[in-house]
């Protein structure tokens, strides 16, 4: 099944449901997303962190040698 047939099912799904149910819904499918997202965006902000600590290693070890030259 191709994404924009899960998305059409999940509108045809919800369409009919009365408006005052709507937020909670809404609210559900947030806690869902926020389920199953953080591990992969966790490990990417873990990655630009060690990222950019290895940036500055090297901007250290780069500085101490150009002392050591001079």
């Amino acid at each position: 099944m191709e994404s924009l047939d899960y998305q059409r099912a999940l509108i045809d799904e919800a369409k009919d449901l009365p408006e005052e149910v709507w937020p909670n819904l809404l609210q559900i499918i947030c806690l869902f997303k926020a389920s199953v997202l953080p591990p992969h965006r966790q490990e990417i902000v873990e990655l630009r962190a060690e990222f950019a600590q290895w940036d500055h290693l090297s901007d250290e070890a780069l500085e101490q040698f150009e002392k050591d030259l001079g």
